[in-house]
């Protein structure tokens, strides 16, 4: 009587809806969504019902088994016109996204031949169990975590403090250098993040952050290097400054166009606008902080600067160890198309900075600066920002696109440093020994009560009052 009933039923949905079968989760995944961390392992049950007379074996498989295998037994027979309630054990392996996918060994309504084993065929349902798998949250990850957010914090404190408004506002008095440079940082830096990504064919998450990281403000890492290289380190306070305000307005309108509309357009992932928004104006308040006390009291500005310091150090190293280790699994998703992109993404920004300053007629320091600016993003704002915006696995993927570009920007930089030290000082040698080459000569000559007059040339940046102001900021 039982068979009869579910064989009428089965025959009136076929009629209206033209199934001959019927596959529903038992709950907790009842929607057909799981999530699940990294270890875990779930029982999935789920009931089965095929409206015919005929029997058949359905089998579960994974989309992804390096995120999501599957335990023991998958295959279950199934009796015509009698419901069955049969399970499979997923355990979650990495984190990522994968589906689990039923077959049945004989074609029922809706169900799409995949492929033959031996005499059977096997047929896909049009019904899966979508699993997600974050990273294993522990003490370690939340340490990570805080010591990143305080490490952005402290660096934008210690950027407030030494940055002085009347440099800034005596920069912007000649505005074409600093707008060349902040469209260099938000125009062209997002663009080329884009097509990176688009080209090398990056996973979503993972070119969301290669974009995330393009959107970014300049690092403070910025004025360093200008330093070093003997640029227009005034103006580089200043596009850092500039960038790292503007950065609130402009991050969420990018994110918001580009990044979710055309990244992440076949994704089923929410980004937070509030949460972006938040994020970014906890990580400029420092910066106003800052910029407060080194103007009311310069003196707690300076006593704070030495002690900030002290604590980056320790940050750094909480975040080179502990952070390190509870992050293993970074250098897993390092794949060599992400490197790739995490080095392109620096290089070229450094490339046309520097075309767009030329464009502009910059000077030969204020391109340097202007390269150095373009091409290197504050990492910490894009890191925090990923990780309180985006949901799990997304935010723990979308974060290795930063850390690849953290770990290659640095690269060329240093090496020009080193060869412009290495030159500055074999001129130096050779200017003095033609100095003294040149003194010998004159008291050969007799000409020893001839007086020598030294010339000396000021750089570009300091015929416009600009390099020496800048160069007091560092050594402040």
């Amino acid at each position: 009587m039982m068979n009869l009933v579910i064989l009428l039923t089965g025959f009136l949905l076929q009629f209206i809806n033209g199934q001959n079968w019927e596959l529903e989760f038992v709950e907790p995944h009842g929607e057909g969504r799981l999530l699940l961390s990294e270890g875990d392992e779930q029982v999935i049950t789920y009931n089965f019902t095929v409206y015919t007379s005929e029997s058949s074996t359905i089998y579960t498989t994974s989309t992804d088994t390096e995120v999501v295998d599957l335990i023991g037994e998958i295959n279950h027979s199934v009796t015509g016109g009698v419901p069955v309630i049969p399970n499979v054990t997923a355990r979650a392996v990495f984190l990522g996204r994968a589906s689990l996918i039923f077959h049945v060994n004989r074609k029922l309504n809706g169900t799409v031949a995949t492929q033959s084993k031996g005499d059977n065929s096997w047929y896909e349902l049009p019904v899966g169990l979508d699993v997600v798998v974050k990273k294993h949250e522990g003490v370690l990850n939340r340490v990570f975590q805080v010591s990143v957010i305080l490490l952005v914090c402290v660096a934008n404190i210690a950027m407030g403090c030494r940055t002085e408004i009347e440099v800034v506002k005596s920069t912007l008095r000649r505005p074409i250098a600093p707008l060349t440079g902040l469209a260099s940082q938000f125009i062209l830096m997002p663009l080329i993040s884009f097509t990176v990504g688009y080209l090398l064919k990056l996973s979503p998450p993972m070119a969301f952050g290669l974009f995330a990281m393009g959107c970014s403000p300049g690092g403070a890492a910025s004025n360093v290097y200008t330093y070093f290289l003997d640029g227009n380190v005034s103006l580089s306070v200043t596009m850092t400054f500039v960038s790292t305000i503007a950065s609130l307005a402009l991050i969420p309108m990018w994110l918001f166009t580009l990044g979710i509309h055309v990244i992440y357009r076949t994704e089923n992932v929410t980004i937070p606008f509030l949460n972006i928004v938040t994020s970014l104006v906890g990580l400029i308040i420092p910066v106003g902080i800052g910029i407060v006390l080194q103007k009311k009291l310069p003196k707690v500005a300076e006593c704070l600067l030495k002690l900030l310091r002290v604590l980056a150090v320790v940050f750094c190293v909480l975040v080179f160890t502990i952070g390190i280790y509870a992050n293993l699994y970074i250098f897993r998703l390092m794949t060599p198309l992400n490197l790739l992109a995490g080095a392109l993404l620096p290089y070229i920004g450094f490339l046309f900075g520097a075309v767009m300053a030329l464009l502009a007629r910059r000077n030969k320091s204020d391109i340097l600066t202007i390269a150095i600016e373009t091409g290197i993003q504050n990492s910490g704002v894009a890191i925090v920002l990923l990780q309180l915006s985006l949901p799990h696995p997304d935010s723990d993927i979308a974060i290795v696109s930063p850390v690849n570009c953290s770990l290659f920007t640095p690269i060329p930089i240093i090496i020009a440093i080193i060869i412009h030290v290495v030159r500055k000082k074999c001129f130096k040698k050779d200017q003095d020994k033609a100095t003294k080459q040149e003194v010998g000569n004159r008291n050969e000559d007799g000409d020893q009560n001839v007086p020598i007059t030294y010339h000396y040339k000021a750089s570009d940046a300091e015929e416009e009052g600009e390099g020496h102001n800048g160069h007091h900021l560092l050594h402040r």
